[in-house]
């Protein structure tokens, strides 16, 4: 199984919880922010030829902007390829140890390595239909070419890069002058 993921810091994390050098590939192209169209991205004839020849992909995603955005951009990439295995593991928006902590993470960067192998339960063999989806989905955003790409509702889109405006206007202003509510 080649694991593939979208931060390094992820990376690092997943390779210290499965304790060997397997196959992991990591995509930290940053792909939320900027023209998509001048972004420098990976060469993936390896991992192209890997997966034509039998090896199942384990792609680890979250709601966080730039993996759903190298998510998308992956399922673009390898959408001519029909014959081939991608799983899917999408982090759930929160999760309850036996203890009854309940614990939130954002993105995979943020999972500890031991806590990598609660997710393998999670795992879904991706139909070609939903890859073909996201393949569209991100062909539409690199047409859109916005300056921004977020997560809205669950949904990846394209944004002003005023979106995050109110909310930084909010963390600067001075606390006398902000409105009570």
């Amino acid at each position: 199984m080649i694991e593939i993921v979208f931060g390094k810091t992820a990376i690092h994390s997943l390779r210290r919880a499965e304790k060997n050098e397997k196959d992991i590939y990591c995509f930290d192209i940053d792909l939320s922010v900027g023209n998509l169209m001048e972004k420098a991205y990976p060469d993936l004839t390896e991992l192209r030829t890997k997966a034509e020849n039998g090896e199942p992909l384990r792609v680890w995603y979250s709601q966080d902007p730039d993996e759903m955005c190298g998510f998308w951009w992956l399922m673009s990439e390898l959408e001519d390829l029909e014959d081939i295995q991608i799983h899917g593991i999408e982090l759930p928006s929160y999760y309850e140890r036996p203890d009854d902590v309940v614990i939130i993470w954002d993105k995979w960067e943020e999972v500890a390595p031991e806590e990598w192998p609660l997710f393998l339960s999670k795992e879904n063999l991706l139909p070609r239909n939903f890859r073909r989806g996201c393949a569209l989905e991100w062909q539409e955003l690199v047409w859109e070419d916005a300056p921004l790409r977020a997560v809205v509702n669950g949904k990846l889109v394209s944004a002003s890069e005023k979106l995050y405006d109110c909310f930084l206007r909010k963390d600067v202003e001075p606390a006398q002058h902000r409105k009570r509510r």
